[in-house]
């Protein structure tokens, strides 16, 4: 809201809906796209993110469980309903992910300030080479451009800080796969 109102439009043109991902919100979503006033809506279509998140069958069990939840049809119905309305509609991203392998969880209590799977981060640099000792591969971030004491140990290549030969879906470490953004159009074409 504040993007686009810094760029001419009013809070009452702008609309945001998350935590979308099944046809239960297709009413909700519409009855706010016939709102008059309503030129901009972003809307949060979390579904991926959470097959993602609970995957414990690898890239292939995600692809899987993606394709089943596509040929429910929410997508499609969501892309026609805004196309049907007339907006211009893009498709992005947060992140990419990419399949890895448990090298083991780092067992520094609450001494990290985020421990992910692929990145872990730290208050200062004694901690984190506290835990990098323990995981040589680790690569410790330099942070040049991150907030004052934020040290990053990120999980190198396809493997991750989780239990020791378990296989994850994740992401935030710096492999290509998890660094590259979609930003798509969609419009349709024909007759």
């Amino acid at each position: 809201t504040q993007f686009w109102s810094d760029h001419g439009l009013s809070q009452t043109e702008v609309a945001y809906a998350r935590g979308l991902s099944q046809g239960l919100a297709l009413p909700t979503i519409e009855a706010g796209l016939t709102h008059s006033k309503v030129r901009v809506i972003g809307l949060v279509v979390d579904a991926i993110e959470k097959i993602m998140h609970g995957m414990t069958l690898g890239t292939a069990g995600m692809h899987n469980q993606v394709r089943q939840w596509v040929a429910e049809g929410f997508l499609t119905s969501l892309l026609d309903l805004l196309l049907d309305h007339g907006y211009a509609v893009f498709l992005t991203s947060d992140h990419g992910n990419i399949e890895c392998v448990g090298r083991g969880r780092p067992s520094e209590g609450a001494v990290a300030d985020l421990r992910g799977e692929r990145v872990r981060v730290y208050p200062d640099p004694a901690l984190r080479a506290q835990v990098q000792a323990r995981f040589p591969d680790a690569l410790a971030w330099p942070a040049l451009g991150l907030p004052e004491n934020y040290f990053s140990l990120l999980a190198p290549g396809g493997f991750a800080f989780v239990k020791e030969g378990v296989r994850i879906v994740g992401h935030g470490s710096i492999t290509l796969e998890e660094l590259i953004v979609p930003f798509i159009r969609i419009e349709r074409r024909g007759p």
